[in-house]
């Protein structure tokens, strides 16, 4: 069986993909599909490009109401119902605490008032004809959303040409399975297990896996500080461990994960209550294996 293996940058990141299956002029046209999305993706929702439709609204939402397009008004809708899903431990508005915490010698672990003030979901105010913020220095920061959202379109492009199977990895935090494997009922992946132990597998068929948390390599990366902000507590989380939340909606996959990450296990439980399909392991260093 002919299988064709792809990769390319965007969003910050490294998008793999297979198709088993599939001829290479096919995938070059799907591939090319891809990559327009992406790109158009990348112009709504990217704070590190100063000409997106997000970096416009960061700069200028502060000074009254800012009218915005249908997409990324319902897009910035369906993150403010997520925040309340997640009980506040979703929210996009964490980057002033995110780079107070990370500047100078790191070692800050008081948030000052003024950038306290900067943060929280009711720092966006929807209205009618458009959105603003309450006041200067509020910064919506939609990567823990972007990339389960640009997987959703990369799923419907690939849905729309027929495409019964396919595996798509972005950053391989975020994985999805496309249909089943060609010699299976599923697509096996797994997630590494930081206590050393087996791997833990997760079987996905139509469905997203989302890992989140403290790894080695993140504690290489960042040191011992970090680089998730508990939305609750304003602090960095510096506790080793990963969540990964597997779910049919890619976003819900990428949202939970993030969430779950700051709030723990135990509050994870109750939230998920309300979530129905959305399953959930937590691993820990000397812990029990999973929850």
């Amino acid at each position: 069986m002919e299988t064709q293996h792809r990769h390319i940058s965007s969003m910050g990141t490294r998008l793999d993909l297979v198709f088993p299956g599939m001829g290479s002029e096919l995938c070059d046209k799907l591939m090319s599909q891809i990559k327009s999305e992406l790109h158009r993706l990348d112009s709504l929702l990217s704070i590190h490009r100063l000409d997106s439709e997000l970096s416009h609204l960061n700069s200028t939402g502060h000074a009254g109401t800012i009218e915005i397009s249908q997409e990324l008004y319902e897009i910035l809708d369906h993150v403010k119902h997520l925040s309340e899903k997640t009980e506040g431990y979703f929210d996009v508005t964490m980057k002033p605490v995110s780079d107070y915490l990370k500047s100078g010698d790191g070692q800050k672990q008081i948030v000052d008032k003024n950038t306290r003030d900067m943060v929280g979901m009711e720092q966006l105010i929807m209205e009618k004809e458009g959105v603003r913020f309450k006041r200067e220095g509020v910064m919506l920061d939609l990567g823990g959303y972007g990339k389960g959202y640009g997987v959703k379109k990369i799923v419907m492009i690939l849905q729309a040409a027929g495409i019964q199977c396919a595996l798509i990895s972005f950053g391989e935090s975020l994985i999805y399975g496309l249909g089943s494997h060609p010699y299976g009922e599923t697509w096996r992946v797994s997630v590494p297990n930081i206590n050393q132990q087996q791997p833990i597998e997760f079987d996905l068929k139509d469905e997203a896996l989302s890992t989140s948390g403290n790894s080695l390599n993140n504690q290489k990366k960042f040191a011992n500080s970090g680089h998730i902000v508990n939305p609750v507590t304003l602090q960095m989380i510096t506790i080793d461990g990963l969540v990964s939340v597997k779910a049919k909606d890619p976003v819900i996959a990428e949202v939970y994960s993030t969430a779950l990450f700051s709030a723990g296990p135990d509050v994870s439980k109750e939230i998920l209550k309300s979530v129905p399909g959305v399953e959930f392991r937590w691993v820990r260093p000397y812990s029990n294996g999973t929850i």
